[in-house]
C-alpha cells in the first residue's frame, strides 16, 4: 500500500502537465526551451538534497548529469540566466505549497493524550544565515561583520513534522511579524521562543479559542494574582507582589506556577530555577491549570526542539548558506527548493516509516532516494515501483531510531510524548 500511495504523489507532484502550466504561470518559463521544469524541479531536488553542492556550477552539472541523453545537456550560462529569472523563486514557493497538500498532509503523527484534543500543535522559530555581501541593500544583517543575511521565519507542524509556512525576510525584520495569523489559530496550540512574546496577539489568539506557550523575556514584570508551588500548593504570601521581586531570598520554590495579571490581561506564567546555570526559565501560557501541570507545560514546550532540527537539517543537508551568489532571486529560489527538499524527502521517509530516524535518512539519499529522481526524469514510471521497493527496505534496516541512554530519554520527542501520555 505505501508503494502504490507513493508513486501516485510523485506522478502527481512531478507531472509534466502541471509542472509546466505552473512555470508558466508564475512566468518561470514563456514556451517550452531546453531546460524544461520536469527535468530542472528533480535535478535541483536531487542536488540540494546530497548535502556536497557548493556551487551553481554543481547545480548545473547535476541536471546534465540526470538528462536522459547527452544532447538534452544545457551549457552553464542558459542554464544561469534560467535560475536568476525574477520568477524562480515565486516559482519554487508554489511548487513548495503544492508539496505541503501533497506530501506533508498524507501522513500524520499520533499525538500524546494531553495534546491529541488539539487540531495541531504549531512550532514557530526564525533562523538567519549569510549570504553575499553585495545584497547588504536588499537583506542587510544585524552584525556589522556580515553586512549581509537572510532571516527565514518557518512554522511547522508536529502532526506532519513538516512546515506549514515560511517567509523570508532580512536578517532585521521583526520575527512577531510572521506569527500564524490569530484566526487561524481555533483549537490550536503555538510553542514560540522567547523573541514573539506579543500581549496583543496573545489576546487575540484567546479570542479566537486558540492556545499558546511562549518562552518570556527577563523584562518581563507582571504582578501575581494567585501563586502555586510545581506540585499546586497554594503560597499565599507571594500574592500580590511583582514577579521580579520574587527572588531565590525570598521564596526557594524551584518551580512556581502563577497567575498573573499585566494591564487589563490576565495569563498564566510557569517559573523554573535553574540551579546549575543559576538563572530563572519563564513560560507564558492560557492552558487551564486545572488540565495541565506546570510540568506539563514545561514538557510540551520542549516539543518546539523539533523545528530547531528541521533548520539543522535544512542547514547541514540542505545546502542553506553554501551559494556565494549575489542575485537575490538565485538565493531566494534555492532556499524555496531546499523547503521543498526537505519536506519531500521527510514525507517519504516518514510515510515508509513513522518510528525512522530522519537524521539517518536525511545522511544517506543517495542510496534511497535520488534513484526515484532519476526515474523521475527520465519518466520511467515503470520502474519507480523497484526503486520504492528498494527505498521501503532501505529505510527499514538502515534508518530506525537509536536506542537513547536512560538520561537523555526525558528529553527525546518520544520521551516527552511517554510522559504526556501517564
Amino acid at each position: 500500500m505505501t508503494i502504490i500511495s507513493l508513486k501516485k504523489q510523485f506522478m502527481q507532484f512531478f507531472n509534466a502537465n502541471i509542472l509546466q502550466k505552473t512555470a508558466k504561470r508564475t512566468g518561470f518559463i514563456q514556451r517550452n526551451r531546453s531546460i524544461l521544469p520536469e527535468i530542472l524541479i528533480p535535478s535541483l531536488i536531487s542536488a540540494l538534497s546530497k548535502g556536497n553542492c557548493h556551487a551553481i556550477a554543481d547545480l548545473h552539472r547535476q541536471f546534465n548529469g540526470m538528462c536522459l541523453t547527452e544532447n538534452d545537456n544545457v551549457a552553464y550560462k542558459p542554464f544561469h540566466n534560467q535560475l536568476r529569472k525574477e520568477a524562480f523563486p515565486h516559482f519554487m514557493q508554489q511548487l513548495v505549497q503544492l508539496a505541503i497538500a501533497q506530501f506533508a498532509r498524507q501522513q500524520c503523527a499520533q499525538l500524546p493524550k494531553k495534546l491529541s484534543c488539539f487540531d495541531d500543535i504549531l512550532l514557530q522559530d526564525g533562523s538567519s544565515f549569510h549570504v553575499h555581501k553585495a545584497l547588504a541593500d536588499v537583506y542587510p544583517s544585524r552584525f556589522k561583520r556580515n553586512p549581509a543575511a537572510i532571516e527565514c521565519h518557518m512554522t511547522m507542524s508536529l502532526r506532519t513534522f513538516n512546515p506549514t509556512a515560511m517567509t523570508i525576510t532580512a536578517d532585521t525584520a521583526s520575527e512577531r511579524a510572521y506569527l500564524p495569523k490569530p484566526f487561524k489559530m481555533k483549537n490550536k496550540l503555538l510553542l514560540a521562543d522567547a523573541g514573539y512574546p506579543d500581549f496583543e496577539f496573545f489576546a487575540d489568539v484567546e479570542r479566537h479559542n486558540g492556545f499558546y506557550i511562549v518562552r518570556g523575556a527577563k523584562s518581563l514584570n507582571p504582578r501575581v494574582v494567585e501563586a502555586k508551588n510545581g506540585k499546586g500548593r497554594i503560597l499565599p504570601k507571594l500574592a500580590g507582589m511583582k514577579l521580579k521581586d520574587i527572588t531565590r531570598r525570598t521564596n526557594r520554590t524551584e518551580i512556581l506556577d502563577l497567575k498573573v495579571h499585566r494591564g487589563k490581561q490576565e495569563f498564566r506564567v510557569v517559573r523554573r530555577w535553574f540551579a546549575e546555570e543559576k538563572w530563572f526559565c519563564i513560560w507564558l501560557t492560557n492552558l487551564p491549570t486545572e488540565a495541565y501541570s506546570a510540568d506539563d507545560i514545561m514538557a510540551i514546550y520542549r516539543c518546539r526542539w523539533q523545528v530547531e532540527l528541521l533548520f539543522k537539517e535544512l542547514k547541514s543537508h540542505t545546502n542553506w548558506q553554501r551559494f556565494a551568489t549575489a542575485q537575490k532571486a538565485i538565493v531566494d529560489g534555492l532556499v524555496w527548493a531546499s523547503l521543498l527538499a526537505v519536506i519531500i524527502r521527510r514525507s517519504t521517509a516518514l510515510q515508509i516509516m513513522p518510528s525512522v530516524s530522519l537524521f539517518k535518512a536525511a545522511k544517506n539519499v543517495d542510496v534511497w532516494l535520488l534513484p526515484i529522481f532519476e526515474c523521475i526524469c527520465h519518466r520511467a514510471w515503470s520502474e519507480i515501483t523497484e526503486k520504492l521497493d528498494w527505498a521501503i527496505c532501505y529505510i527499514t534496516r538502515n534508518a530506525p531510531k537509536s536506542q537513547q541512554r536512560k538520561s537523555k530519554e526525558d528529553i527525546t520527542l518520544d520521551g516527552i510524548y511517554v510522559r504526556l501520555n501517564a
